[in-house]
């Protein structure tokens, strides 16, 4: 099986994948946001066999003024009134393997592509707001958990960071 993980634009493959894994599968009702298009948001899309199997969504940090403009309702707390200039925080997340695909460390895979990518682009530290019961699976790679748990729709959240 050949795995490939490309990076650019938000394919139709990516909106699928997001569509049938948390509006179908998990019942959220806001998943597409302005940010998705941004010209500065990355989508990483797993194919495997020539088939798109999974997908993740990776930005820098916006600037506060652009914020409401991209739809951005959950930053890093700590930055959500900016960065400084030697702190390089991206933000990482919708994280989707289709249901038939999930094992054999698909997710893995995307979240490591991912951030390689970030690392490329300047990106000094990974932030994602990961639904609770997958902070587990967040810890083995490296992350750490901050703040209070929150509710993005009906499904609590922590967030996480990690130095890259």
């Amino acid at each position: 099986m050949a795995r490939e993980y490309h990076h650019g634009v938000f394919s139709d493959d990516a909106r699928r994948i997001r569509k049938a894994v948390f509006m179908d599968e998990q019942g959220f009702q806001n998943e597409f946001e302005p940010l998705d298009d941004d010209a500065a948001t990355m989508h990483v899309t797993l194919v495997e066999d020539g088939r798109a199997v999974g997908c993740a969504r990776l930005f820098p940090v916006p600037a506060p003024a652009d914020q409401d403009r991209l739809g951005c309702p959950f930053l890093p707390p700590a930055y959500r009134d900016g960065t400084d200039g030697d702190v390089r925080p991206w933000v990482f997340g919708r994280l989707a393997v289709l249901p038939e695909m999930r094992g054999g460390g698909r997710g893995t895979g995307l979240l490591a592509a991912s951030e390689a990518f970030a690392r490329e682009a300047g990106a000094t530290e990974m932030h994602l707001h990961a639904q609770y019961d997958k902070k587990p699976f967040y810890e083995k790679a490296g992350y750490a958990a901050y703040g209070e748990v929150e509710m993005d729709e009906h499904v609590p959240h922590v967030w996480m960071s990690k130095q890259l």
